[in-house]
């Protein structure tokens, strides 16, 4: 539990990055980027449409993002539309989360060009109170376990003592 509580309260590493999509011309094509995320965290960050036209943003988990390229109706973890904007959503387990571009709607016959700028922030503070509350368990667990193992253990032995009689008291037989 103590180790389980540490590796929940120690957030992961922030990382941070720019890049410049183009989403191609067609109804059917998008901009995908894919962050293999390790610890719980959040996904956050800005983008601007070039031209000044609209496109949705879509954050997608594994299962959200299968079901959109396969074109069936799925919720996301979050969405925005508009040539510029922020996104950010929480990330409470590791796998695979995609940022998803879109043509804006009546933008399909054209490429549109978007600067996205995110971070990846370890941090999560719906996490830290479990992660605290886990580690403090652990801790007490642990504390426990040393005062019982200390308890159990037998008295030292009296192996390094010498015993001599005491001086003055002997007895002599004839």
């Amino acid at each position: 539990m103590f180790i389980i509580g540490f590796y929940i309260v120690l957030p992961a590493t922030t990382v941070s990055g720019d890049q410049a999509a183009s989403i191609n011309i067609g109804a059917n094509h998008y901009y995908r980027i894919t962050f293999n995320i390790l610890k719980a965290g959040k996904i956050s960050g800005t983008f601007s449409e070039t031209s000044g036209n609209s496109i949705t943003l879509y954050i997608f988990n594994q299962q959200q993002q299968t079901a959109y390229q396969s074109g069936q109706t799925t919720d996301s973890m979050f969405s925005t539309s508009g040539s510029t904007g922020s996104f950010s959503a929480s990330v409470l387990s590791p796998g695979n989360y995609y940022l998803v571009l879109e043509h804006g709607a009546s933008f399909t016959d054209q490429v549109q060009n978007v600067q996205v700028s995110w971070v990846l922030d370890g941090s999560n503070p719906a996490l830290l109170g479990t992660g605290l509350a886990i580690l403090a368990t652990g801790l007490v667990l642990l504390f426990i376990g040393y005062r019982k193992m200390h308890r159990a253990s037998p008295p030292p032995s009296a192996t390094d003592v010498v015993m001599f009689d005491q001086p003055g008291k002997t007895s002599l037989s004839k």
